[in-house]
């Protein structure tokens, strides 16, 4: 894997944001983003058939699923969005956390475009 990863690897774009009170009455938040962070990923595109989970607003046509180091698990948890070839892509959340899988030293996770509205 150690390998495939030095070949294959390209550089994305981790977004981070920091929430900021807005009115603490109604609990109301702004998240404002902090500067991108470049990180070594190995990016594949998914098919519609390959994605399993479908939900509202998830654009079932651009899915990717990236392989990172397992060193970068923490910027991966806090990630507001992920940009990959100047398109950003969202990672799958269950219950306000992102959805990944541990391999080994690396974590695989998949991202998915969100429908403009």
């Amino acid at each position: 894997m150690d390998n495939l990863f030095k070949e294959k690897a390209q550089k994305i774009r981790i977004y981070l944001a920091v929430e900021t009170v807005v009115d603490p009455f109604e609990k109301n938040v702004t998240l404002s983003e902090l500067n991108p962070l470049p990180i070594k990923a190995i990016v594949t595109d998914l098919t519609p058939t390959q994605m399993k989970w479908k939900s509202a607003g998830i654009v079932e046509e651009g899915g990717k699923e990236i392989i990172i180091e397992k060193k970068y698990e923490s910027l991966l948890k806090q990630s507001q969005k992920i940009e990959i070839n100047n398109s950003y892509y969202y990672g799958w959340r269950t219950n306000g956390r992102l959805n990944y899988r541990i391999e080994g030293n690396y974590l695989r996770a998949y991202l998915y475009t969100k429908t403009e509205s």
